[in-house]
């Protein structure tokens, strides 16, 4: 697959989780921005890295988010990084 198929197939992923996603397929490398409606202040830049055992979707601080096989971890991934953020819990 392309990076621009995985960056999509991550998106559609995404987009299902409630998160929003914006390919920005004219910048080199290829990105997805993804934040949630709740904060769109917040977000995540993603695209997709070669490494020794295949590509893997990177963030924009250049860890390495899940393999672009396992789409449902780079989406935990976010899920866990952006989560706090955008949707802080109450104090106890």
């Amino acid at each position: 697959m392309s990076d621009t198929e995985l960056l999509g197939a991550l998106a559609v992923a995404l987009i299902g989780e409630d998160w929003c996603a914006m390919p920005r397929y004219h910048e080199v490398p290829i990105r997805l921005r993804v934040w949630h409606p709740s904060n769109p202040v917040v977000g995540e830049t993603v695209n997709v890295t070669c490494e020794p055992d295949g590509p893997w979707f990177r963030s924009s601080t250049g860890a390495l988010m899940a393999r672009c096989d396992d789409i449902p971890g780079a989406v935990d991934y976010i899920d866990r990084e952006l989560g706090a953020l955008v949707h802080p819990r109450a104090p106890a």
